[in-house]
Formats: C-alpha cells, structure tokens, sequence
C-alpha cells in the first residue's frame, strides 16, 4: 500500500511539474487563464524587474503590496476606459485589474498586436494575453510605485521616448525585455499597451518556462480561485502533496529504522523512536519543499511559502531528535557505568537545550523573513529579564544543581557534613539536595546553598583517623618509657593499623599529668567497622597502661590531700627488667621502633581478638 501510494505522489508531482518538448510548444494555444499567475520552478534565474522584491522577503513583499493597492485604489477612483491607458501606470494598473477579476478580454486589449508573426496571430488574443502574464508572474513582481504615471512615460530611461520597460525575463540563452509601448489610438492620441516585440518573444518564453498539457487541463476543469499567489491546479496538486508526502516520508522512515536495525545496537527504542518521529518530519517537509520548487510557483507565492520557515522547522525537529537519541545513548550508558545519579539532570537539560535550539531557528525564520529582529530581540531581553527576576531563586538552583552534578563534591549515598549536618545524601534535585541525618530526619538543602558553602565528603575518606590525647597521673619516666614503647608496638602490631601512619608520643606535661598524643590511620572507610576497631585498641591501650603501674587522670585542677598513686616495687622492678633488656638487646624504642622491629612487629596481634565470632573467619 506504502508504495503504491508513492508510486502514484511521484507521478503526479512529475506530470504537473516536468515539462516535455510538445507541451510546451504547444501550450500557449491552451487556455491557460487560471495559470497565468502560476508561480516559478526552484531553479529560475535571477529576478530582474524588483529586485527588492522579487529577491526579497515576506516583509518586503508585503509593504509592496500595501503599496501597490494604494496607488489602485487612486487610479480605481479617477478610472479609464479599459484598452486606453494614457500612462504606463494606467497599462499595467488596468491589464492587472482585468486579469485579476477574470475578464481576460478586457486584459487583452492592452496588448499591440500589431505586426506580429504569423504563428503569434493564430492564437487568440485571450490565450496571448493568459501565457504572456505567467512567464511574467515567473520571475517579476509588480513595484507600481516605480512604474511612470506620465503621459510621456520615463524619459530618463535610455530608451526610446515611445518605450518603457517594466520587468525583464531571463531565459536560458538571453534575457527578453518587458516593454510598454506609446502607440497610436486611432483617435488622434496615443495609448500605452505591451509592446508587440515582447509579445513576438512569447513561444519562446513559453517553450523554456511554460507548464504541461496537464496542467493546463486541470487549470482549465477546476474550479477557478487563487489561494496565496497559487492558481487552483498548483493549489489542488500541494494539497495532494501534503497528504501522500506523509504516507511517502513514513516508507521512507520504515526503510531506513530497518537498515539501521540490521547490526545489533543497545538503543533499539530510541533508534525506533527517532525514525517515527523527528526523521519521519524532516523528510515530509523536505519533500513537501521540493514540490513546491516543481510546482512552477509565481515569485508571489514563491516568497510566502519559501518565507514559511520549512527549512528551519525540519531541521530543527530532526536536531530535537538527534539530542534525543543522545540523551537515551547517556542514560543507557549511565546505567551500565552505576552512575544513576545523573539520570535526573538529563532531561531537563535536553529540554533546555531544545528550547534554545527553537527559538534561535524562530529568529532566524524571522530574520529571513524581513522582520526586524532587534525589535524582536529588545522584546524577548525585555520579557527574559522580567521572568529571570520572577524566578531568580529557580535559576539559581538550577545553575547550582548543574555545579553539582558536573562538579561532583557529593553523590547519592554519600556521607557529608554540611556546616553542622551529618548526613547521608540521598537526593540531588534540580531545587535541593536531600541529607538523611543520623537521626534518620530529611534535610532538603537548596542547591544554590549547597553548592556555595564548605562540604565535608566522608565517604570520600581513605582511611579513618584515630586521634587520642591521654593524660596519665604523673608515673615515672621508666614506667613511660616502657608505656610509650608497648604502644608504639600495639598499633604497628594491629593488622587494621596503616604502619606509615602511627605517631605516639609524649606531647606535654600538664600540672601532675603527662599527657600522650596517640595518631594513627585505620584501614577503613566504614565508620561502623572503625568503631569496632577502635574499641579494640582502647581495650588493649587500658591493659598496657595499668600493667605498667599509670592511670588515667582528668582534665581539670588537681588538689593534692594524699600522695598521688605509685607503683608497687615488684611492678617498677618489672618494667626496670624490661628496660635493661631492650637496652642490651640495643632495641630501645626511642625515640622510635627500629624498622627491622616494626617489621617483626606488623599484623602479628590477633585482630579479631581469639574467642570472638570473627576470629574464625578466615582473613
């Protein structure tokens, strides 16, 4: 059915539009009065009578328009008797009259049909005037305004007195001059008419630029209208283009999804959705364009469907689908990499991107069309500031949402601080970033808030910092000798301990407490599991502190009413032995370990601890 009904569009926009030798000799013995003001092929030459006008735009056109009614409606007033035009103006002002209500013999007396060739005076006057006014309508428009409204026409023209020129033809191998003619009216006085020697140059005209039999049939058995410069048969053959351009564009579409289907592709559905839709709309207008180039439009009509804004409409709905297609391309690619999070910024973006894209092809258009765009332009700076002011806080957080995502200081399920929040991040929106707080709350922070201020990513950490200050009751310098070491042993012997990191020393002393400044790195970035390992050691550091005779003593001011607390004598006399021994061993760990101890001494402690659940387990 697809092809038939394309079958049948080609054929038709051929016949209506492809002219062959016979037709066109032909043609001009045909009544061709509703084709008269037919409009030209897309590859007519250069425009000559104006060139403003002709080459110009709608606004253009337009305002000549306006215009030339004008200066009809002054001449319509004084009025003439048709076939006697004293001036130029009146020639052309009466010919257009009489041909646009129809009365091509009333159009025909403004031709001199004087002295013409045999084969011109076989025709009747109807037909010459009808075929002489198409090739006319092909490349001129009407500027009335240039045209003389003297008696003696423009004598500053170079050309003869008796002779004014009101448009030219341009054919493949010369150019034939649109005259008007000052003749004798046989009354005694003289009359402006279209010059014979155009008249005599019209099989010519004919041949190169004139249309088919069949259209001159379909011209001559519609019903007579015009509708935007189009006589009834372009009219007629537009309308059935429009309808079986579609049903064309979509085997076309249908064509072309299957040939990019054939290798395998993870983007199936949007593939498809593409060729339904935004490709399926560019070939149509495409299409609809060309037949409009074929249908032999009058410049008229030409610059209202050329100024309609075809070529920016397809190509901006098939730029709209390719940003489509790649936007499903990154979400199908975000997918695959877990990086979900994104997924949500996507669509508004494209949206924005494709808002942009419309209304830079709708100025274009415009400007194209002869519209002033600055007055445009002035008019959306002026509504783009008022609505930027009214949604100024929206603006914001959309900008910020973008900072986020591009700039990436946080992702969902991240743990933050956010001045004094901690939380887990669980949302980044276009108006707010969502933290579930470890009261289980939901904070919804706005993006322009949280994208200006300081945020602490916890899970972004390496490693956990374990950072104690303990302040001891003042023992002995053996006994801190010996503390300093056995835990300067304990954390390299940890196997969650990162060796590189450990620093133990005795930071400062306080009143009567020496104080120890314990640092070192946890290999863990779950701050569950690093709970449990610090447990661990604070369990272990308390065992080594009171075997060694210290304890633990408070921040704050000490008021001496006993002796503060010693060591028993077979506890001191213990850690003198072990003093004495690291010293024969020459393994005095100060000011540290040596690097063969710590060596020895890396992941030999049972972590976890002998007797726990996990301790079975193998590590």
């Amino acid at each position: 059915m697809a092809k038939a009904l394309a079958a049948v569009f080609l054929a038709l926009i051929f016949a209506l539009s492809i002219d062959t030798a016979s037709a066109q000799q032909d043609g001009v013995g045909k009544r061709a009065t509703t084709a008269a003001a037919s409009e030209a092929e897309e590859n007519m030459a250069e425009v000559a009578a104006d060139e403003a006008a002709a080459n110009g735009t709608v606004a253009e056109l337009l305002r000549t328009e306006e215009s030339a009614e004008q200066i009809l409606n002054t001449k319509r007033q004084h009025g003439f008797e048709p076939g006697f035009a004293r001036t130029p103006l009146e020639a052309v002002v009466g010919l257009g009259t009489a041909f646009n209500e129809g009365n091509m013999t009333e159009a025909a007396l403004y031709l001199d049909l004087r002295y013409l060739p045999k084969e011109i005076t076989e025709h009747t006057p109807e037909d010459l005037v009808a075929g002489l006014l198409f090739v006319w309508s092909l490349q001129n428009v009407v500027d009335l305004s240039s045209i003389s409204d003297l008696p003696s026409g423009d004598l500053d023209d170079d050309l003869p007195a008796y002779r004014d020129q009101v448009g030219v033809i341009t054919l493949s191998d010369r150019t034939v001059p649109f005259y008007l003619q000052h003749i004798p009216d046989g009354r005694g006085g003289r009359i402006w008419r279209i010059s014979n020697e155009t008249i005599a140059q019209l099989p010519a005209m004919w041949k190169e630029l004139g249309y088919t039999e069949l259209a001159v049939w379909a011209g001559d058995h519609l019903p007579s209208f015009r509708f935007l410069g189009m006589t009834n048969w372009q009219t007629v053959a537009l309308g059935i283009a429009l309808v079986l351009g579609w049903f064309v564009a979509l085997l076309i579409s249908w064509l072309l999804t299957w040939l990019s289907l054939r290798p395998h592709f993870d983007l199936d559905a949007g593939i498809r959705r593409f060729w339904r839709l935004p490709a399926r709309v560019f070939i149509y207008l495409m299409l609809i364009k060309w037949v409009i180039g074929h249908l032999g439009l009058s410049v008229t009509a030409r610059v209202y469907l050329e100024s309609s804004g075809i070529d920016y409409l397809a190509v901006t709905v098939l730029l709209s689908g390719l940003i489509t297609l790649f936007r499903d391309y990154k979400i199908r690619d975000l997918q695959r990499k877990q990086d979900v999070q994104f997924i949500a910024l996507l669509r508004p973006l494209t949206l924005i991107i494709k808002i942009i894209l419309f209304i830079t092809a709708a100025l274009l258009w415009a400007n194209q069309a002869g519209f002033k765009i600055t007055t445009i332009l002035a008019g959306l700076g002026v509504g783009s500031l008022a609505v930027a002011l009214a949604a100024q806080k929206t603006l914001e957080n959309i900008i910020g949402a973008i900072t986020l995502y591009s700039a990436r200081p946080v992702r969902p399920g991240d743990m933050c601080r956010f001045g004094t929040t901690v939380g887990v991040v669980e949302e980044i929106g276009l108006r707010s970033v969502l933290l579930r707080t470890l009261d289980r709350t939901l904070v919804s922070i706005p993006n322009a808030v949280f994208s200006s201020v300081e945020v602490e990513n916890l899970a972004e950490r390496d490693r956990i910092r374990y950072f104690k200050r303990l302040q001891l009751q003042m023992p002995t310098s053996s006994q801190l000798r010996v503390i300093l070491a056995e835990l300067r042993a304990l954390f390299l012997a940890h196997p969650r301990v990162i060796a590189n990191t450990v620093s133990i020393r005795l930071e400062t002393i306080e009143a009567a407490t020496a104080v120890l400044r314990i640092d070192a790195g946890i290999d863990t970035r779950n701050y569950q599991e690093y709970l449990g390992i610090a447990e661990d050691l604070n369990l272990r550091l308390i065992d080594t502190v009171h075997s060694n005779g210290a304890i633990f003593s408070g921040a704050g001011q000490v008021l001496q009413v006993r002796d503060f607390h010693k060591a028993s004598e077979q506890i001191l006399s213990e850690v003198e032995a072990k003093l004495q021994g690291w010293k024969q061993e020459q393994e005095l760990p100060f000011p540290d370990w040596s690097p063969e101890a710590k060596e020895r001494l890396q992941d030999s402690l049972d972590f976890p601890p002998e007797g726990s659940p996990e301790a079975s387990k193998p590590r």
